[in-house]
């Protein structure tokens, strides 16, 4: 789709709304997101002596339609790199285009809550399906999401196509799907909104031996001032065997003064064993990274898209402040090793400050310092992020 009939587009989707408008009783909601971000690091990639910076915008246009029963949104996105080589200034004829980020309608049959179409679905703490923000695209999936809330918690199953062959000859067997179950329930007894959580998810590969499916867990609790949220999920199949832990206590103060939370957490991710058949590394193919494990994208332990890494040990402390002119400051220390800990990666220290301006507008500020055990340098990334919301 070229820019020309991305504009066109967009104006006859207007157009179309505003008719609906004038002519049916039906209730409708506009949204608009716009992103502008700054990045730039000195990683082993960018010449000695020299920065690499690169600045992103994302633009999303939301339309929350309610007739009725039924109700549909729709996410519009455009996402690019500022200066790109299909985007340079004053270029006509610009390959980049406009996409339905999110496409979606809800209707309700009995007690559920079924949706169909192109969604967000971020479970939990994302460490195994994450929306990913930090990206400039963002992470949306298609097919049928069925929601079922009870008094005591809540029910989700989906179904998500994730790849369709495409080959001379259609096989179903060769299509690539995940199909789940995520269970919530309320903790009574305990501070507001804490939870447990159960979840089953099958992964169904194009090639059968990376098939496998997820099992896990997740309490999310506290008791006055002090927290405790821990993950466990086991991946297997026949030729997987794969494991994640989490572990995090927090403390948070009952008179927020100057220190608003802190928090001592510990991220196991299972690493392959190259002697064994099996392959062990725990895959967070859908889960969010940035999250979790530092904001520097260090290639040695940040991938985990598959089964044949070497796995992470991590140990993290985390502070959150009132800093100056009513900025939120959050402290991060990472020290990071291998899954079996016989690879010592290296250490970080993040320092992110959030502001907000006003409730349509927001600034963010990250500096990463990453110091690699073999290697007497310290790498930095930096990035400045600009959010409106209208």
């Amino acid at each position: 789709m070229t820019l020309r009939n991305t504009f066109s587009y967009f104006g006859s989707l207007l157009t179309f709304f505003f008719f609906l408008d004038t002519g049916l009783s039906t209730e409708y909601q506009w949204s608009t997101n716009l992103r502008y971000r700054l990045k730039s690091d000195t990683s082993p990639l960018v010449e000695p002596g020299s920065l690499s910076s690169v600045y992103e915008m994302r633009s999303r246009l939301g339309l929350h339609i309610l007739s009725g029963a039924v109700s549909g949104h729709f996410t519009l996105q455009d996402s690019r790199t500022l200066g790109a080589e299909d985007n340079y200034a004053g270029l006509a004829n610009s390959t980049v285009s406009a996409f339905f980020y999110q496409a979606y309608f809800n209707f309700r049959y009995r007690n559920q809550l079924i949706q169909i179409g192109r969604f967000e679905l971020p479970l939990g703490k994302q460490r195994i399906m994450a929306k990913n923000n930090w990206s400039n695209v963002g992470r949306s999936f298609e097919g049928v999401l069925i929601k079922n809330k009870r008094p005591f918690g809540e029910m989700l199953a989906f179904s998500l196509p994730i790849i369709e062959s495409k080959e001379a000859y259609h096989n179903d067997r060769k299509d690539t799907w995940l199909n789940g179950l995520y269970f919530k329930y309320d903790i009574p007894g305990l501070n507001n909104s804490s939870v447990a959580e159960i979840y089953i998810m099958d992964f169904q590969d194009s090639t059968a031996a990376l098939s496998y499916s997820t099992y896990g867990g997740r309490v999310d609790g506290g008791i006055n001032s002090f927290t405790l949220e821990s993950e466990y999920a086991l991946q297997s199949s026949k030729n997987i065997s794969s494991q994640l832990l989490s572990v995090n206590l927090g403390y948070k103060p009952a008179n927020k003064g100057f220190m608003k939370k802190m928090g001592l957490g510990l991220d196991f991710l299972s690493g392959d064993d190259t002697s064994t058949v099996e392959m062990e590394g725990f895959s967070k193919y859908f889960g969010a990274r940035h999250k979790y494990h530092g904001f520097y994208d260090y290639t040695k332990h940040k991938k985990f898209m598959d089964h044949a890494h070497e796995g992470l040990r991590e140990f993290n402390f985390k502070w959150n402040f009132n800093f100056l002119f009513n900025t939120n400051l959050l402290v991060a220390l990472h020290d990071f090793t291998s899954g079996d800990g016989s690879t010592h990666y290296g250490q970080e220290m993040d320092l992110i400050f959030k502001k907000s301006i006003s409730d349509e507008l927001s600034l963010e500020q990250g500096i990463a310092f990453y110091k690699p055990n073999d290697d007497d340098s310290i790498l930095n990334f930096v990035y400045l992020m600009l959010t409106a919301s209208l």
